[in-house]
């Protein structure tokens, strides 16, 4: 849940700075109070990695790091490939003065989505290893483990064989 919602909140923020920007000249400062809130949002989908809780195991730290991912290239390849390129593809179309609050605002919503998005792809890369090395060492004694760490004894048992 907090990954969806930390995602949503990216997107929105960006799409706030871009409405608020539209029409107005663009300072410093506003570029950094929308790449702010866009990284304020992603923190909030990190939770579930960060903090994964102490009965998560390594296998559900994995899927909620998955799911961040998941969520988080979608969010932005989605907004650019569907509001970005678009936008920036309209104002050239209208002959919009690319010195106009538009194209600023087109990229700096854009640029700031990305750049959050990117950071919190590599932060959930990180903590999620340091938190599926964490939950290995509280799980029990080495060499007892009711889950599967490869990749591969978990593709396996997938295509529904059962020793046939």
């Amino acid at each position: 849940m907090w990954a969806v919602v930390g995602n949503a909140g990216t997107f929105l923020s960006a799409l706030t700075g871009l409405a608020h920007y539209w029409s107005r000249p663009l300072s410093f400062a506003g570029c950094a109070v929308v790449q702010l809130a866009c990284l304020a949002c992603q923190a909030v989908a990190l939770i579930p990695i960060v903090w994964p809780g102490r009965a998560a195991t390594p296998r559900d730290v994995a899927g909620f790091s998955d799911l961040h991912q998941g969520l988080t290239v979608t969010t932005v390849c989605g907004s650019w490939i569907f509001g970005v390129f678009p936008g920036a593809g309209l104002l050239v179309l209208f002959d919009v003065d690319v010195n106009s609050p538009p194209w600023a605002a087109v990229f700096v919503s854009g640029t700031a989505l990305m750049a959050a998005c990117i950071a919190g792809l590599i932060t959930a890369t990180i903590v999620s290893d340091q938190a599926t090395t964490q939950a290995r060492e509280t799980a029990g004694p080495p060499g007892v483990s009711d889950w599967e760490d490869s990749a591969a004894g978990a593709d396996a048992d997938s295509g529904g064989f059962d020793g046939d």
